[in-house]
């Protein structure tokens, strides 16, 4: 017996009917080649609720199941400068927010940053609030 055979593990099986799924990588490459069922914030809200009234008017957890945004807190050694953050993805809102804020700030914020990451015009918020729109880098999970 030769040693090429020795080594050689048999084929595995080939399972038929099944569909490549896309990596998360590659769905936040190129997110109109992947299915309908993977742009939940995109077809699940009716244009209707994309608006600033509907917004800051609805019960935050309503609004956010309904945008699909999981609501984080920051560590409490956090920067005091610090008062909040989104990651706007194909399928879900993060919003992460200091553990420093008042119950108005808790329900502020996070309607706030939505309205952000749909890109409606708003005023610009106070010092020491300030918010900054940058690209999501490459390779660094959210």
């Amino acid at each position: 017996m030769s040693s090429k055979t020795q080594n050689s593990l048999p084929a595995a099986p080939k399972v038929t009917g099944v569909p490549k799924q896309p990596t998360a990588s590659e769905r936040e490459q190129n997110p109109a080649a992947t299915p309908d069922r993977l742009h939940m914030t995109a077809t699940r809200v009716p244009v209707e609720h994309k608006t600033f009234d509907y917004i800051f008017e609805t019960e935050l957890n309503t609004l956010l199941a309904e945008y699909g945004a999981r609501l984080l807190f920051a560590p409490d050694d956090v920067d005091p400068a610090f008062f909040g953050a989104t990651v706007v993805r194909a399928s879900s809102i993060t919003i992460l927010l200091s553990p420093n804020l008042g119950d108005f700030e808790r329900d502020f914020f996070p309607r706030y940053l939505i309205c952000q990451a749909l890109g409606m015009d708003l005023e610009p918020l106070p010092t020491p609030f300030e918010v900054e729109i940058n690209p999501l880098l490459p390779g660094v999970p959210a």
